[in-house]
């Protein structure tokens, strides 16, 4: 396998140092929409088929990097290619598209534990998964994620008038974040007096920095709060940090949403990612320099392209917003100090993952642009204005039509049907499929299947008489047109 780039590794206990207070606080917050996540693990020798063990919406892959520790002084620019290809596949005959798979150095490819890390990449609803590559990797772990469900819901809310210059943030309740992820359960501690308490309290400090990641997942994601919800599991359940480490992400729409937890906001407020009185939530998103610092994080990745102008606007706006709010010249630098463990850094205000870590983040197309930036910023910090509204909240329809055959049953009595996923699910997962017959006037429901299940005998008919049939996907906005028509005789 391809060496991984030098990589900072992240220290969880440098990390979450002092994050801990004596009594942690018990939460109440009512849950969101639940997220699901499961493991299965492959080795990979050229080519490997894996069956997933849930439908996913998205998986994320890591594996013991075989170069831990030996990366020391290579090109920090180099894209962060893992040498690993994947295609997603609903049935485990036909697959779309390979792509290869992008290292997450969002804290750095190789963590504490050793292990090379993707970054979340969206599946379109996938039961297997084949992986390709030209070395072999022995034990890769498979987080297959399901974050779909209840896609679209996101709302804005008004602008509070103390801060008109604001850009428009989607709270973590938009785009519906699972807050009960945030707490220990009683299957995650053996100490039943932390069962309830915060994995990961909040912790304030003044804002020093502005630092800008890209998420190193697909680009032109069709369900960003989705995706946001499946990186929200990934970093808070999979990699046990507790919460989502950005402070905030931007889609490629340019729609903002609140990242990290830190507090419960009033009526009207948007999320600030701090408490009110200038200081920021500590995140996890730049290992060793995240108290201090805000992180950001464009969906996708961009090392050989650049955010969209919709992103780049929001960036923009959200950044003049946080400079202004604390006092941050964009235009400049200086020393950080970081108010742990008092280690100093110089870098730009608004600078990129990689000013801070050995990394290929936020991609090179991409960071070529920060002085550009960050001229951006000082003008609309000195021209005012408020924000452009954002785009509408990603809306959700019913599925597409499925294709359906039918055939006689080949060794039982009746007529066997089977049908296609549908080209769209709409936004939103499909739930079930509904069977319908011609009675001779019009087609009615002789039976419904769970969306798993992608055939059907239809046991009651005559030997030798044609039957004429549709197929219908139901998600939870509502159901589908019809699918073709589809008609043979029964054995």
């Amino acid at each position: 396998m391809a060496a991984v780039r030098i990589i900072v590794a992240l220290s969880l206990a440098v990390l979450l140092a002092g994050l801990l207070p004596a009594l942690p606080q018990r939460g109440g917050e009512a849950p969101g929409q639940p997220i699901t996540g499961a493991q299965a693990r492959a080795d990979v020798t050229g080519t490997a088929l894996v069956r997933l063990p849930m439908r996913a919406s998205h998986v994320a892959l890591s594996w013991a990097d075989p170069d831990a520790g030996d990366h020391e002084g290579e090109d920090e620019d180099e894209p962060h290619a893992s040498g690993l290809s994947i295609a997603f596949s609903r049935d485990g005959r036909s697959f779309g598209e390979e792509r290869e798979v992008l290292l997450d150095t969002h804290a750095g490819a190789t963590d504490v534990a050793g292990l090379v890390r993707s970054g979340v990449i969206w599946t379109g609803g996938a039961r297997f998964v084949r992986l390709t590559s030209a070395e072999p990797i022995t034990g890769l772990t498979i987080d297959a994620i399901q974050a779909e469900a209840a896609v679209g819901g996101a709302s804005y809310g008004p602008i509070a008038a103390a801060a008109v210059d604001q850009p428009q943030v989607i709270s973590r309740s938009g785009w519906s974040a699972d807050e009960s992820l945030r707490f220990w359960r009683e299957k995650e501690t053996p100490d039943p007096a932390l069962v309830g308490t915060e994995k990961w309290p909040a912790e304030f400090y003044p804002i020093q920095k502005l630092i800008v990641h890209h998420t190193a997942g697909a680009n032109n994601d069709p369900n960003p709060a989705a995706t946001i919800r499946a990186i929200y599991y990934d970093q808070a359940i999979s990699r046990g940090w507790g919460d989502i480490g950005y402070n905030f992400l931007i889609d490629e729409q340019g729609r903002i949403y609140e990242g990290r937890y830190s507090r419960e906001y009033a009526a009207g407020e948007l999320p600030s990612g701090d408490d009110g009185a200038g200081k920021g939530v500590v995140g996890a998103h730049v290992g060793g320099w995240n108290s201090g610092t805000v992180g950001i994080a464009l969906l996708g990745h961009l090392v050989s392209q650049d955010a969209t102008p919709a992103a780049r606007q929001s960036l923009e706006w959200l950044l003049a917003w946080l400079a202004e709010r604390y006092g941050i010249d964009p235009l400049g630098g200086g020393t950080y100090t970081n108010p742990i463990d008092l280690k100093t850094r110089d870098n730009p205000n608004i600078s990129g993952h990689r000013d801070w870590a050995a990394t290929a983040c936020p991609g090179g197309t991409f960071y070529a642009t920060l002085p550009a930036l960050r001229q951006a910023v000082a003008n609309r910090i000195a021209d005012g204005g408020t924000p452009p509204p954002p785009p509408p909240p990603p809306q959700v329809t019913v599925p597409g039509a499925p294709a359906l055959t039918a055939m006689t049953a080949p060794k039982r009595p009746g007529v066997r049907l089977s049908w296609t996923v549908p080209a769209s699910s709409g936004g939103a997962a499909i739930t079930s499929y509904r069977i319908l017959r011609w009675n001779g006037s019009r087609f009615v429901r002789i039976a419904t299947v769970k969306a798993s299940v992608r055939s059907f005998r239809d046991q009651r008919t005559v030997r030798g008489r044609t039957y004429r049939y549709v197929v219908r996907a139901v998600n939870r906005i509502g159901v589908s047109p019809y699918s073709n028509e589809a008609s043979a005789a029964a054995r």
